[in-house]
């Protein structure tokens, strides 16, 4: 009687979990159609050069969204189960959008770059000595 409680409650929880996860995925769906749209009209600027900072922090932003959606995914796929390494590449991605922004600090930047390097080398070391049926 009591295990069927705490299968009971633990059904609920995946319930709920799995609805909340469909409504961050719709969310961050959202938020990729929308910086997708920014980067589209960037399209139309007369002076790209000028703007490189902005366009390459823009394409990050949209790649940022789209491994979050792919964690969301990943998610539903591989039964409620979300590998480290796709958190070591949003990592990546986002310590180099936050380089982009940084640039004109020597000390942040040479800090994000150590921090970039450290997460290749714990992606290269994860990769080394995961299973091999996590593929």
């Amino acid at each position: 009687m009591k295990h069927e409680w705490h299968q009971k409650v633990a059904g609920y929880f995946e319930y709920v979990l799995n609805t909340v996860m469909i409504v961050i995925g719709v969310v961050i769906f959202g938020f990729l159609l929308r910086e997708l749209l920014n980067l589209a009209q960037m399209l139309w600027m007369t002076d790209i050069a000028g703007h490189f900072t902005e366009l390459a922090e823009e394409i990050l932003v949209v790649f940022l969204f789209f491994e979050f959606l792919s964690l969301v995914r990943e998610y539903f796929i591989k039964d409620a189960h979300i590998s480290t390494g796709n958190f070591l590449y949003i990592g990546v991605t986002a310590l180099i959008r936050a380089m982009l922004v940084y640039h004109d600090q020597t000390d942040k930047t040479l800090m994000l770059a150590a921090a970039i390097f450290l997460l290749v080398v714990a992606q290269a070391i994860y990769r080394y000595f995961r299973p091999k049926m996590d593929n």
